[in-house]
């Protein structure tokens, strides 16, 4: 088993928040309907950035900067995808605390 690399977790994270800013908008406009209904689930919201943001982004990140013998989820493995998951998340969260939503 390999050690968390936290540089590889924060070039991930970078990548998701510059990628695609209709991507990452619509996921935050997705959280803010739920956030605002109180019907706010971290689990599926944890989830739902997983899938949406941090999947497609580590895919994006491979084809223009990886190798053509490497895949895209051994070049990012699960443990530093799911950190990088959290910590949207967790901004997202500080953030509809201070009531700055995405409308």
């Amino acid at each position: 088993m390999t050690d968390f690399d936290y540089v590889l977790a924060h070039e991930l994270e970078l990548h998701v928040a510059h990628f695609s800013s209709v991507h990452y908008n619509g996921t935050g406009k997705t959280l803010s309907k739920f956030w605002l209904k109180d019907t706010f689930n971290y689990d599926r919201a944890l989830g739902y950035v997983y899938r949406n943001l941090v999947i497609p982004a580590a895919k994006d990140y491979h084809l223009t900067c990886g190798s053509l013998t490497q895949v895209w989820n051994t070049m990012f493995p699960i443990s530093e995808r799911k950190q990088v998951a959290e910590t949207i998340l967790d901004n997202f969260i500080s953030e509809s605390r201070l009531g700055n939503f995405w409308e």
